[in-house]
């Protein structure tokens, strides 16, 4: 009976040792089904078991796997986590509006001699007109020009 005791003690002991690994509770993966899930989904918290379910879960789903930082979340399920990625998203806001403040391309419009011919035009005729930043998409695309008679 010794045997016996010391093998179901084992036994206990693999049980323990495997619940303490886990970091998600006991449910199957949410796409296969057949196996323990090991991953949990950031944006719609599907869990999945392995690189493949991700996968598959993010093709079926159309799921981007990109937790949405500005969801509502209710009081009772409001913890330090929840927090702590408050406070990290407006780190993060206050990082970029003081790199934008820093970046003399955003601050200073273009100047050169066809954009400061084009502005006087329009002056003359009573349009305010205003030049986005060079960084800007739309100010690389355009292609307004003034022809002098």
């Amino acid at each position: 009976m010794s045997t016996m005791d010391s093998q179901v003690e084992n036994g206990d002991k693999e049980e323990e040792l495997k619940a303490s690994k886990r970091k998600i509770s006991l449910c199957k993966c949410g796409v296969c089904g057949s196996e323990e899930a090991k991953y949990r989904c950031p944006a719609c918290l599907a869990h999945s078991c392995s690189l493949l379910c991700v996968k598959k879960h993010k093709q079926d789903s159309g799921c981007n796997g990109i937790r949405n930082k500005s969801a509502f979340v209710t009081l009772s399920h409001f913890d330090e986590m929840t927090l702590l990625n408050d406070y990290r998203l407006l780190e993060d806001t206050g990082r970029f509006a003081d790199g934008a403040t820093r970046d003399k391309l955003i601050q200073t419009p273009r100047s050169t001699l066809k954009a400061k011919k084009l502005a006087a035009h329009a002056r003359k005729v009573n349009i305010t007109l205003r030049f986005l930043p060079i960084t800007f998409t739309k100010s690389k695309e355009n292609s307004t020009f003034f022809i002098t008679k």
